[in-house]
């Protein structure tokens, strides 16, 4: 079984809508696979006695959208209102131990990906796992801001565009991603992947290298992962990634939008949850370094 993470706010829920339909329209070509898809609505960063719309209103929301997902997968769609869950790592931390599954995919609901995606990361964890079970694979991306995240990016668009953060925002993710060929497994000799990039991590990977809490609910959770995989290996942790070629995907910078700024009041803590994950970040690598 694969699990897929998802944590939203409530001001994503059209975003979430989208996405839920995208792996429904994936459905369509998986077969003997069990699936489950965890969403977390996140109330806790609302001030909702300030806003013009109150909780029932996303409650209902993602009621129905549940029950779209249930028509392929398992699910467990939950609210948090009394911080269990007050930011993106919070689940990813936690799911490792909650769900007795094979891996998991952590995916952000801006994400723009084929109808293909799924069926190609599962076919590969199955072709992969046996071997090499403290796995990770990603899809390729398009060129981002800066040369480190060439070694996933797809070959045609290292030769047609340089890394520049215009390109990452001003991009096109609609015209710009997807199945664009003939798909396969390439290993990279090093680690590199954003958490919430329809990234699957394996179960037996994220067992060995739990997110602490001390890093707290939000950023860093993919840089811890990669770190300790990478000063891992040089004291005989052996961990791989591998990448699904000509599967393109995005995030949806160019045309998100939130229709909800004026309707809700939102609580931002984001400079709090990056502070405490910078603190504890390389105390947390070394934690992990130390059991080895």
């Amino acid at each position: 079984m694969i699990g897929i993470i998802i944590h939203i706010l409530p001001q994503e829920i059209d975003q979430l809508e989208q996405t839920l339909i995208q792996l429904k329209r994936n459905s369509k070509y998986i077969s003997n696979d069990d699936f489950l898809v965890e969403v977390v609505l996140n109330n806790n960063l609302t001030d909702w006695n300030k806003s013009k719309l109150d909780k029932d209103f996303f409650i209902s929301k993602l009621k129905y959208l549940e029950t779209l997902t249930q028509s392929w997968a398992k699910t467990d769609f939950w609210i948090s209102n009394n911080n269990e869950s007050i930011g993106c790592t919070d689940p990813r931390r936690l799911c490792s131990t909650k769900y007795d599954v094979d891996a998991f995919i952590w995916l952000d609901a801006d994400i723009i990906f084929s109808d293909t995606l799924l069926y190609h990361m599962v076919e590969g964890f199955n072709i992969l796992k046996e071997n090499e079970p403290n796995l990770i694979i990603t899809p390729e991306i398009t060129r981002l801001w800066d040369i480190t995240w060439d070694v996933i990016t797809n070959e045609e668009l290292l030769l047609e565009e340089m890394a520049s953060h215009k390109n990452y925002f001003d991009r096109d993710p609609y015209l710009s991603t997807g199945l664009v060929g003939e798909t396969g497994l390439r290993k990279i000799d090093s680690f590199k992947f954003g958490g919430g990039w329809f990234t699957l991590i394996s179960k037996e990977l994220l067992n060995k290298i739990p997110i602490p809490d001390k890093m707290g609910p939000y950023y860093l959770d993919d840089t811890f992962i990669m770190t300790c995989c990478i000063e891992g290996k040089k004291k005989g942790f052996n961990a791989s990634q591998y990448v699904i070629t000509n599967e393109i995907i995005m995030e949806n910078n160019k045309f998100r939008y939130n229709p909800y700024k004026e309707y809700l009041t939102s609580i931002n803590r984001k400079d709090e949850f990056v502070q405490t994950a910078k603190d504890n970040f390389s105390p947390s690598v070394n934690d992990f370094i130390n059991t080895l």
